[in-house]
């Protein structure tokens, strides 16, 4: 008996700690799959640069995305990496295609 009133709890604190790493990994598998099956084409409508403080550090955070408007009308803010935000330009069209994470610049 005695077992049980020392093992239980850390057996249940267990069981409830893997329950909630494999419900993230879960969720993060299935917004990889949503993303990945996903395909639209739209055009750059704005680009939006956004430089926040860091409270910890004296230098400045920058968050770049793109506002893209789809075919079927909607708008959509997509992340992008210097590297993608300084190749493209308000106007371009992008298209993500079904199996790719990310968009791709069309010519």
């Amino acid at each position: 008996m005695e077992k049980y009133v020392v093992f239980g709890p850390i057996i249940i604190f267990f069981g409830f700690f893997f329950l909630l790493i494999f419900c993230f990994f879960a969720l993060v598998t299935k917004l990889v799959f949503k993303a990945k099956n996903d395909c639209w084409t739209g055009e750059i409508i704005d680009k939006v640069l956004i430089e926040r403080r860091k409270d910890d550090s004296p230098g400045k955070e920058q968050l770049l995305s793109l506002k893209v408007r789809l075919e079927n009308g909607e708008v959509h803010s997509i992340p992008a990496t210097f590297k993608f935000y300084n190749e493209v330009n308000t106007g371009d069209r992008l298209e993500k295609k079904k199996g790719e994470l990310w968009p791709r610049k069309v010519l």
